[in-house]
């Protein structure tokens, strides 16, 4: 794969692009490190690379991200929970990438800013620490780690990223150390993945110290669908080929442009998987695709995070107030948020200018 270094054009800091209606995900100002899909783990159910705008044998890494980065955060007067990656993996292994992230992780860490990073790979997760002492002590961040498969059915979900049982030691390393980490198992391929492997995965999660899961049955269009069944007809489970195109009703000649399992399907599957996470003491939450009534209860947010608040400029200082950004789901007080916006209950995603308007006036 082809690795170049280019600008990213406009905000670094943007929201998840969902407008209010149907709604999930809390405000969140997110990262996007190199264009979208610009990864070299080339996971076959990946969303990023199925964008039609994606350039799936090129990785553009941001050179001038870092300063365009500072530079927005001091006019920031309100910062929700910073997020790398969601388009690409921040800890893939690519020196640049991998370098990247650890400087904006020293610029957040000292400007005392909530983040969270969401990986497959547990070499960076080690490297990411090793290189940042101070992330052991530092009560505003966590990982998701995305642990989506077997051992055995990982040859076709992420077969170059680490392995799953790499992944789950570096939760237990993570978590004895008391960092707060939350448990992946999106997408669960319906027709590939069975009921005893997710029990085994919610075993091996559980005991390496997880408290969280986010999950989902995933999405996806005419390239991701026929990348994935590429992948499994040239496996041991190429078997499994019309069990996967039966649960998401796809046809190649369909003029669909998004496969997802039918509304359904989707709910027994998230309330048998919530069920038996709570059995097992783990809270839960479904990413996207059903409201947060299947999720479990009193959540701050899907993200279950307890460390991701959001801050607020005061004087020069940021200052963490309670709040996760998830105005639709727990803001703390409605009709006087303690971020003094309540525009943002209704501004989805939020514009830019909001989060630099000043609200607070000066202690001093």
């Amino acid at each position: 794969m082809e690795i170049a270094e280019g600008e990213r054009k406009g905000s670094v800091i943007h929201d998840f692009p969902y407008s209010l209606k149907n709604r999930k995900c809390p405000h969140a100002s997110l990262i996007s490190l190199t264009n979208p899909g610009g990864c070299v783990y080339s996971c076959p159910m990946c969303y990023a690379r199925a964008y039609t705008w994606s350039i799936t044998d090129k990785i553009i890494i941001y050179n001038n991200l870092v300063e365009k980065l500072s530079w927005e955060i001091e006019k920031l007067n309100i910062a929700f929970p910073f997020y790398l990656s969601q388009v690409t993996d921040p800890l893939q292994p690519i020196k640049k990438i991998r370098e990247l992230t650890f400087q904006i992780v020293k610029i957040l860490i000292s400007k005392k800013l909530s983040f969270k990073i969401v990986t497959k790979s547990a070499d960076g997760v080690k490297e990411l620490i090793d290189k940042n002492k101070e992330l052991f002590k530092y009560p505003y961040w966590s990982l998701e780690m995305t642990v989506e498969a077997t051992p055995q059915k990982q040859i076709i979900t992420s077969p170059n990223a680490s392995p799953i049982k790499e992944r789950i030691n570096i939760i237990k390393y993570l978590t004895e150390k008391g960092i707060e980490v939350i448990g992946r198992t999106d997408p669960t391929i319906l027709g590939l993945i069975d009921w005893e492997d997710l029990e085994w995965l919610l075993d091996n999660l559980k005991k390496a110290g997880i408290k969280h899961i986010i999950a989902s049955c995933g999405y996806y269009n005419q390239n991701s669908m026929e990348n994935l069944l590429y992948h499994v007809r040239n496996s041991i489970f190429k078997e499994r080929v019309k069990k996967i195109i039966d649960y998401y009703n796809y046809h190649p000649n369909s003029k669909k442009k998004r496969f997802l399992a039918p509304l359904k399907i989707r709910i027994a599957f998230h309330t048998k998987f919530k069920e038996l996470c709570e059995k097992n003491n783990l809270t839960y939450a479904v990413c996207q695709e059903l409201p947060k009534e299947y999720d479990s209860k009193n959540l701050l947010s899907c993200e279950g995070s307890q460390r991701n608040f959001v801050h607020i400029r005061i004087d020069k200082e940021f200052i963490p107030i309670n709040c996760c950004g998830d105005c639709l789901r727990s803001c703390p007080n409605l009709k006087n948020p303690p971020c003094k916006r309540p525009i943002l209950q209704k501004e989805y995603p939020y514009k830019i200018r909001t989060l630099y308007q000043k609200i607070y006036p000066s202690l001093i």
